[in-house]
């Protein structure tokens, strides 16, 4: 038995593994924490051997912090930028591979697209399909881009990845992709595990007093000037004391929400902290009386999990991923109607009960995702593509 076992080892083939770790570099958000994570549990075993590909300009980033944790060699392209890259790929003649010197049995992308010219086998990961179902909220040049490439991307994949069953039935639907071609790899919550100075936060972005917390960019898709409006009301009507803060960074077409801000009541109530670290959200989820996700779509939504994870009540829209991700471990209300979102504010910040009702549930609820029982997941969806002939 111990020979027959060493002859398949010595026959055993190993395949080789590239990863688009471009959505890691900079000030990341959802899509750069679910590369993270999982690449950093990406380790070599018996028959598969991971690295990482990354764009870098001249060198002009370093980006050893942000890829620290990702423990496999990784490759850098100083050719491009890869911003200019991706507007000039098509045209290019050279293939993908020929940036980094190296080619792959299979190469995975986490951001939607896959280069064109590249070769072997391909997953790419769609998070949600906000360019078409929500068109109008994005960023013109990233509508652009995804209706560009995203059909051809979903037909040169021999396996596409997402975050929730909602996506993959919406992947399904709009992109016409077999649902046996779709696995599901979820978010899970991101948070540091470390001792945050709150008085030193506090201090940094002016916040007294109790406060409502909103992390997310803000941008047309998570509908924040309809949750200043509905915090206006929530003040008139229950003389709360509270604070909003919202926790991070602009984002784009605001004209909505720049309008909100400036006619609102209680501007003075409202901090804007701008991108904050993973730290400093840790510590605003911990101190904040509720949290508050009002997201028009969403292809997953980490932020919830996170709030459940610290202890905090959340309040969410009941729209495409979310039911699915906080299950009865949120207070829901319908993200178009100001009423409903405020009405459902104060069902919980004046309600003890309730509020620690959701704290047990969500407690329950954010142990369902970790960010290991994805890493395997994909590790065995990895070795199924490279198996198949």
């Amino acid at each position: 038995m111990k020979s027959a076992t060493l002859r398949a080892g010595l026959f055993m083939r190993t395949h080789t593994i590239a990863l688009e770790l471009q959505p890691c570099c900079g000030q990341y958000s959802g899509i750069g924490v679910y590369t993270y994570e999982l690449a950093s549990r990406m380790h070599d075993d018996d028959d598969l051997r991971f690295y990482g590909n990354v764009f870098n300009f001249c060198g002009r980033n370093s980006n050893s912090a942000v890829l620290n944790g990702i423990d496999m060699p990784i490759y850098e392209s100083r050719a491009f930028h890869y911003g200019i890259y991706r507007r000039v790929w098509r045209y290019l003649p050279v293939d993908y591979e020929s940036f980094f010197h190296h080619t792959a049995d299979l190469s995975v992308f986490f951001n939607y697209v896959v280069p064109p010219r590249i070769s072997g086998k391909v997953i790419t990961t769609v998070h949600d399909m906000t360019c078409m179902r929500f068109p109008e909220t994005m960023n013109a040049r990233n509508r652009r881009r995804l209706a560009e490439g995203l059909i051809r991307s979903a037909a040169r994949s021999d396996r596409i990845l997402t975050v929730t069953e909602f996506s993959k039935k919406e992947i399904c639907t709009l992109l016409h992709v077999p649902c046996e071609q779709i696995e599901v790899i979820p978010c899970a919550p991101n948070y540091t595990g470390t001792t945050n100075d709150w008085e030193a936060v506090r201090a940094k972005y002016g916040i007294e007093g109790s406060y409502i917390l909103y992390v997310g960019t803000i941008e047309p898709r998570k509908n924040v000037a309809r949750l200043l409006q509905a915090f206006d009301k929530a003040k008139k009507t229950a003389k709360i004391p509270h604070k909003l803060v919202l926790a991070g960074g602009m984002g784009w077409n605001n004209g909505e929400f720049d309008r909100a801000l400036a006619g609102s009541a209680y501007r003075d109530d409202i901090v804007l902290t701008g991108y904050v670290t993973t730290e400093e959200k840790d510590c605003l989820y911990q101190h904040a009386d509720i949290f508050v996700f009002p997201s028009l779509y969403e292809g997953f939504g980490i932020p919830p999990l996170e709030a459940m994870h610290f202890g905090c009540p959340v309040v969410c829209a009941d729209a495409a991923s979310l039911p699915e991700v906080v299950g009865e471990a949120a207070e829901k209300v319908n993200p178009y109607d100001i009423d409903s979102i405020a009405e459902g504010m104060l069902r919980v910040l004046l309600d003890e009960e309730r509020k620690e009702e959701l704290r047990r549930f969500g407690y329950i609820q954010e142990k369902k995702y970790t960010w290991d029982a994805s890493a395997e997941k994909l590790k065995a969806v990895c070795r199924e593509v490279l198996n198949e002939r």
